[in-house]
Parts: structure tokens; sequence; C-alpha cells
């Protein structure tokens, strides 16, 4: 059945919360039509309204579960698990400060054991492994001067989100935490052109550096002190995500720290934090042979103490990320000094937590004389040998870490990681409905559809999109055309220059641009060329976050359509 739709519908326009509800129901009841247990009995919590248990159910993915009813049951908790529109009586903001909390309570607890004792027994060979591990990966601490730094994308303490951008950040007046205080004239000497422009103002720090001729100079540049910003953003139907907003020159130097850190785990141990195949890969395998567990943390990033991270890393490395790390935030006018080593939000947290899980992960594989070949790491997603899981468990339990044994898998048919899920070899990965629906998420959830070969699935999706709107495109151009049967548009000028190809329509997110004025416009020229791409749209610098509406645009390919027409 589909929604009575608005007279003035376009492509990104939100409908109504009981519209989604339908929709949801409708997809409920269809992916319900072929029985099996688990799919009837969400599809009864799903037409009752009973939401939460929805949301709430916990699946035991055991061997006699039949794929279908698995898949479809995942499919419809997959509708309303991630979305945040609708009130299912939950509280995220209280849960997800809880849950910060809990976090630096269990990182104080650590600390404060790892200062009054060492590990014992296996643990203790572990650590001793990871140690040696981390040592090899890392070498020398570099010198500034062989660092690339770059602004990150996110917000900073005094640059809003919805302006974030280079020039925007280059203007922005210098804040770092109080850890970086002792060292941000040797910061900024790396960026002599930003001294300079925020420089020779009573009152700042000296920044010492050399001109073209290798003549030392010195001027004063006004640097604030100042804290990070606890924010929560969402996370699912139940919880926030915490994420620590940095100051300024903290998260300038942590970016070049974190490339760092990427680059000499893949040089030294071959493992790419750029890519998640492998970690896929692994999985895919260990649902199929039982050879590979995948092991999930909660809350890893606000779990990595400052104990941990002196226990295993050497101590002039310790101190090296120290320098630019953030120990003091303010949340609703309330400081608080962190338990924590860093957080989400700071731009080396990804490449230190894969570093350590790594480690840690090795040193139970030599401990027990596993393959070590077989241990994939991307942030916390951790896939060893499943005849390491339990010691690597007690070991990272022992550091403060929380394995989440409801979504570790180490026997079963089941393993997920990186976005990736699998029962026996199938991949069972649903869509996630994260939004209220809309032309543009019916798209996405239709050709995800079609992508699988779900086509039954795409057409009743296909019923809820309006059909003045519709657009049909072939696969690899995104998402803002509905991917089935279409026919290209050519002219005679195109024909006559043999021309194989032609043109289809698609929706595209307009991008959204902050043109302004600001005295650090000057400085982007250099900083493009210092970063080799300056931006990610290295062409507009205007470009922030967020979009300003859509636009229809044409399309050139030779893709010929494969798809029954409609």
């Amino acid at each position: 059945m589909k929604a009575n739709y608005p007279r003035f519908v376009d492509w990104i326009t939100k409908r109504s919360p009981e519209e989604s509800l339908d929709f949801i129901r409708t997809v409920s009841s269809w992916l319900a039509k072929d029985g099996g247990f688990l799919t009837s009995k969400l599809n009864t919590f799903v037409q009752e309204g009973d939401y939460r248990s929805v949301v709430e159910f916990n699946f035991d993915y055991t061997d006699d579960l039949v794929l279908n009813d698995i898949r479809n049951a995942r499919q419809i908790q997959a509708l309303l698990s991630k979305q945040t529109w609708y009130d299912l009586g939950y509280n995220p903001e209280l849960k997800g400060v809880e849950s910060f909390m809990k976090a630096e309570e269990r990182c104080r607890l650590t600390n404060e054991r790892l200062a009054s004792a060492r590990p014992s027994g296996r643990v203790s060979v572990v650590s001793y492994h990871a140690a040696r591990k981390i040592a090899e990966i890392l070498g020398k601490v570099p010198k500034l001067e062989e660092l690339t730094f770059l602004y990150g994308p996110g917000a900073s303490t005094n640059v809003k989100s919805a302006e974030a951008s280079a020039i925007a950040k280059l203007s922005a007046s210098l804040v770092c935490s109080e850890d970086c205080l002792p060292h941000v004239g040797e910061l900024l000497a790396e960026f002599p052109y930003l001294a300079l422009h925020h420089g020779l103002i009573d009152g700042g720090y000296i920044v010492s550096s050399k001109d073209d001729d290798g003549e030392n100079y010195r001027f004063e540049v006004p640097v604030t002190v100042g804290c990070g910003k606890l924010v929560f953003v969402a996370k699912n139907a139940k919880t926030t995500r915490p994420i620590v907003v940095e100051p300024i020159l903290n998260g300038l130097a942590q970016k070049g720290i974190g490339t760092y850190l990427k680059e000499r785990m893949f040089s030294v141990s071959g493992l790419d934090l750029s890519d998640q195949e492998r970690n896929r890969r692994s999985a895919l395998g260990g649902s199929i042979f039982g050879d590979l567990a995948t092991v999930d943390l909660a809350s890893a990033s606000d779990t990595l103490s400052i104990g941990t991270v002196a226990e295993l890393l050497p101590p002039v490395w310790f101190d090296f990320l120290g320098r630019y790390r953030t120990g003091t935030v303010t949340h609703e006018g309330v400081q608080i000094e962190l338990e924590k080593f860093s957080s989400m939000g700071n731009g080396y947290t990804f490449e230190l937590e894969s570093l350590i899980f790594y480690a840690l992960s090795i040193g139970v594989c030599q401990t027990l004389h596993l393959n070590e070949g077989e241990v994939s790491v991307f942030g916390d997603d951790i896939i060893v040998p499943t005849e390491a899981y339990e010691l690597l468990k007690e070991v990272l339990e022992y550091y403060g870490f929380e394995v989440n044994t409801e979504k570790s898998y180490h026997h079963g048919p089941f393993r997920e990681s990186c976005g990736a899920d699998w029962f026996r070899g199938s991949d069972i990965r649903p869509f996630y409905l994260r939004d209220q629906i809309s032309e543009q998420t019916l798209y996405l959830f239709h050709n995800w559809a079609m992508r699988r070969c779900e086509r039954e699935l795409a057409d009743l999706i296909l019923g809820w999109t309006l059909e003045p709107l519709r657009l049909f495109g072939p696969d690899g151009y995104g998402d803002g055309h509905l991917i089935g049967s279409y026919s290209l548009r050519t002219n005679r000028k195109y024909r006559r220059r043999l021309y194989e190809g032609g043109f289809f329509d698609t929706y595209m997110l307009r991008p959204r641009r902050l043109r302004k004025q600001r005295p650090g416009d000057w400085l982007y020229p250099t900083y493009s060329v210092y970063t080799r791409s300056g931006m990610e749209d290295p062409s507009d610098p205007d470009i922030v976050r967020g979009s300003s509406g859509y636009v229809k645009i044409s399309v050139y390919t030779l893709a010929s359509t494969v798809f029954k027409r409609y």
C-alpha cells in the first residue's frame, strides 16, 4: 500500500514520521511473507507498534537458522535500530553521557591498577611481545619537519562545523590545550606564514624559525590556552556518541601525527588503515571455516587510558603524543580532567588504537604460537585466530577495554567486521534506514536491493517513489537515480562524431559553499602547495560540510541497459 503523498515533494524532502512508519510496516510485512520464526516474530512487533522490542531484540546465531529467515529478520530490525526521528521512549543524550562517564571511571581504575602493579602470567608475556612490536613499528620519534600537517574537515573549538574549511581555520585565532602550550612555539615554527599572519602582537609566545637565507628570526604570536569541548552526536535509537572537539592547533598537529602513524604501520607491518577489505574478507572466511574470530569492543576510543598507552608505548613516543593531546574538556560549563589518553575527535586516536590492538593481537599469537598473518585490525575491528580469542579477551580487559561479547564471534556461523556481516559465507548485511523516508533515501534503499538481486523488494520500494521524479540509469554512478532499465539520449552531432554512448540524468546534492572574505585568504595558496591538495576539492576552497539542495545533471556513459523495463 502506498502512502498519500503531499502535493509538492522534491527529491530530498522528508516525509512525515507517520508515512515513514507506514513504509516500515509495509516492508516488514513483505519480508515476513515467506514465514520464518524470527521474521514473523519481529514483524508482529512492528505491526503492533512495539518498536522497542524490535530494536532490543538480540539474535542468537546458530547453525540451525534458515538463511532467509535471519536475513529478513535483521532487515526488519535495521529499519528501526539506527533511526533518531521517532521517539521510542529512550533518552539517547542521557545514555551517551552515562556511557562517557562509565568509560572515564573504567580508565581511572585502569590507570590506578597499572600504576601500582605489573602484569603477570600470560598477560605479562603478551605485553612484552606487544611492546616490542609497537617499538618496531614506531621507530624513532620523527622531527616535526618530517610530518605533513593539514586541517581536518571537522569543527575546532573556535570554528563551527557549519563553517569548517581550510580557509576558516587559517583565519581563526590560534588556540591550543595546556598540554600543547610548552611546545606551541616549536609547532608554529613549521608554519612561518601562519605565524606571521597572527604575529607581531604583544603578549604572544616566541616563535623561532629561519628565512630562505638560513638566518634566524624571532617574532611573537598570540596563542590562547583552551580546553576541548565534549559534544554528543547521534549514534542510534538508544544512545549518542561522545566526541571531543579539539583546539585548532592540537587538531593540526594530531592530523599530521596520525598520518605518520598510518604510514609506519603500512610500511613496517603491511597493515593498511585506508582499506577495510582485508577485514571483510577475513570475516567472510571465518563465517565459513570458523578459524577466525571477530572481536568488538564497547566504547573502544573512550577506554584508551593514559596508563595503557604509557605501559605499551616507548617513553619517548608517549611523551611525543602527549604533547599534542587535550587532557581537559568542558561540557555544559563543567570542566573534566580526562582519564583517557585520547578520544574520538583526536586526529591520531584511530591510528593509535589500531596500533595497540594490532600489537596486542600479535602478542597473543606469538604467546600461543599461532599464525600472526591471520591478524587483521582496522580501528577497533579486530580479527584473530579463533584459538586466540580467550587470551586476547583477557589481555584487553586487563588494559581496561571491554569486550562486547554480544557482538564478538568466535564460534558459530556468523562473523561481522567493518560493515560486512556474514552467515555461513552469505552476505546478510541489512540496509539501515537512518532517517525519515524521502526520494533520496528510497533511491538508496532501492539500489541496495537491486545490487543484491532482490528484485521484488526493489519493486516494492519503487512503488513508494514519486513517478514524475523517477530517473533511471546504470549502476556505478552513485545513487542519484534508480538502477534499472534506461535509454541513453544522444543527438545528431554526437552520432556524426561516432560517439557510441549517450547521456542519462541523475540527481546530485549541491555542495554548500560559504563565500566569505576572511583575513587568512592570502594563506590558502601556500597551504594548498604545502599539503599538495589543500582540501578534498582544492578547486573550490569555499566548500563546507552539508549541502544546499540538489540539481539534476546529465552524465555521459557507454553503459547499456541490462534490466527489464519497468
